[in-house]
This record gives C-alpha cells, sequence and structure tokens, in this order.
C-alpha cells in the first residue's frame, strides 16, 4: 500500500466519523406506560422544553411522562420583524419567551407535538395529539424579554 493511498484512507476514516456525530440520535422505542411529548418550532426558530410540573428539565427534550395531568413550560426563541437595532441588514431581532401548556388528558402510549409559532412579536403555541392530528390544549404566554 502506497503512502498516498493510506492518507486517502485516513482521510475517509476521519470524514465518515465526523459525519457520523452529525447524525440524529434515535429515540427509544416509547414505553406503554408513558407519554412522550415532541416539540417542534417554525423554520429559522427553537423551542426548547424549559419545566415539567414546576420542575425545571435536565434536557432540551422533554423526558417520556406518566400519563394524567401535567403543566409542560417551553422556552421559545424566534426572529421578529423589523431588522436588527444596530441597522445592520442581514442581522435579525430575537426575542425569547416562556410558554405554558397545562392538559389533563395525557393518554399512556400516546404522543403529542407541542407546535410553537411566532404571531409578529408574539408568540403562540398548541398541543397535539399527534395519532389524531387534534389540537388538544393552547398554551399561554408566562413572559417574555432579555434574560428568559
Amino acid at each position: 500500500m502506497s503512502y498516498r493511498t493510506l492518507l486517502q484512507n485516513i482521510n475517509m476514516a476521519l470524514l465518515l466519523l465526523a459525519c457520523s456525530a452529525c447524525a440524529p440520535v434515535p429515540e427509544k422505542p416509547l414505553s406503554s406506560g408513558l407519554v412522550r411529548i415532541n416539540l417542534d418550532a417554525d423554520v429559522g426558530n427553537e423551542v426548547r422544553a424549559y419545566r415539567v410540573d414546576g420542575e425545571l428539565t435536565p434536557s432540551i427534550r422533554f423526558g417520556d411522562l406518566t400519563p394524567g395531568t401535567h403543566s409542560l413550560q417551553v422556552r421559545y426563541h424566534f426572529e421578529v420583524p423589523g431588522g436588527s437595532a444596530t441597522g445592520g441588514l442581514l442581522e435579525g431581532n430575537y426575542r425569547t419567551c416562556i410558554l405554558e401548556i397545562t392538559y389533563d388528558g395525557f393518554i399512556a402510549g400516546n404522543q403529542y407535538l407541542l407546535k410553537a409559532e411566532r404571531r409578529g412579536w408574539r408568540p403562540a403555541a398548541w398541543l397535539y395529539d399527534q395519532q389524531t392530528q387534534e389540537k388538544v390544549a393552547t398554551a399561554k404566554e408566562v413572559r417574555c424579554g432579555p434574560g428568559v
């Protein structure tokens, strides 16, 4: 094996290793006795888990929950119209808000989707049952602003 071939093989192995780090981690199957909450935001914005029943979440996603009643809070970071305060044409103006949904009908074995969107300067979010695609709850805005 020539030095050049060896170098190409090493480069290919490093490239494959780097690309595998970018692949999403598959979620474990949902236990039939638990509930899963998936998060979604409109393009260019992000929604992250914040609190479950008043307790801070250790991750950007909600862990699988027991059925019944839960209060979910998310942190929604979104771009607002109007451009940058510094006058840059390509810079966006961003806002962060805490949104809360309380729902008492979580059913074991089901998955739900918490979808957040911006409405101008205001955030909006809904909880959907992913099996029926039915909207089951609407979020209320807790607070918005810097440091949120």
